[in-house]
């Protein structure tokens, strides 16, 4: 299959079906509840939005990385929540609400700080910036038409049919994970023709745990000092620790940006390890919820 094809087309294309399936279960009163937990919406966006970012940027800056991999784990780092933040959440049995909130407003704001924190990446780890750096204007574009775009269309699909949007909430959440898993095999295709996938993975696997388990404690451990309620401090955690991996792929990936597919296997690896963590995550904030 033509690498082109894989990442200007089919990675955009399953990135923007789940930002409309994600729109779809959103509306603008999710918008209005930062008012009724402004210090929860607060410390949730701030640990996203910042933490996050520096959180990688020290972890990649201790270890040992190829350039394109230390670029790719800040690429990730840069990211939003998506969908299956919003799944973990609720199977952990955290604020939904709150998650959903998070996730919108990330995303909202993560259009503008993805290319400053790329760049700054780029500048950083290749010393390469003027030769691939990732065009601000042109990203924030991409980046809008990708998710702002589909997921205002999936908002406006659930005011004019919401008993059609609640119905396809379920189908959506396994085509979502469908989804993710063909845009991982897809990146595997791509990767194949760049050198080893083997390697590339050994290289990203580790530092891409420890960043998301690191994640993870980070957000709860923000949710726990602010002294918020438990069910809180899990969707910080989660919000935190689970981001939007298919647009980390694009991001690197696509013709239209950085066109480096190496640089989203952290992306790629990324998808793969928040699944198994998201799933140890759902047994232990269960377990406090009881507690």
């Amino acid at each position: 299959m033509d690498t082109a094809f894989i990442s200007g087309v089919l990675f955009p294309a399953i990135l923007a079906i789940l930002m409309l399936g994600m729109g779809m279960t959103l509306s603008p009163a999710d918008f209005k509840r930062v008012v009724v937990f402004p210090k929860a919406a607060a410390a949730g966006v701030a640990s996203q939005v910042l933490l996050l970012p520096l959180l990688g940027w020290l972890i990649v800056s201790i270890w040992q990385l190829p350039a394109a991999i230390a670029v790719g784990v800040m690429i990730i780092a840069a990211c939003p929540g998506g969908a299956t933040s919003n799944l973990i959440t609720y199977f952990s049995r955290g604020d939904v609400a709150l998650s959903i909130t998070l996730t919108a407003l990330s995303s909202a704001i993560t259009v503008f700080t993805i290319p400053l924190i790329v760049n700054a990446a780029l500048a950083h780890f290749t010393g390469a910036e003027k030769q691939i750096q990732l065009p601000v204007l042109k990203t924030i574009v991409q980046i809008i038409t990708l998710t702002a775009l589909p997921v205002s269309i999936g908002m406006l699909i659930n005011g004019l049919f919401p008993r059609f949007a609640r119905w396809f909430e379920k189908p959506m959440s396994w085509i979502s994970a469908l989804f993710i898993a063909l845009a991982v095999a897809l990146i595997v295709v791509v990767i194949q023709q760049r050198g080893s996938v083997l390697a590339f993975v050994a290289q990203a696997g580790p530092v891409v745990l420890v960043l998301n388990l690191s994640s993870l404690f980070m957000g709860f451990l923000v949710g726990k000092y602010l002294h918020l309620p438990v069910s809180q401090s899990i969707t910080i955690s989660i919000e935190t620790g689970i981001q939007n991996g298919t647009l980390g792929i694009t991001i690197a990936s696509s013709p239209f940006l950085l066109n480096r597919p190496e640089m989203a296997v952290p992306a790629a690896v990324y998808g793969i390890t928040m699944c198994i963590t998201g799933v140890i995550a759902i047994w232990f904030f269960r377990r406090q919820i009881k507690q």
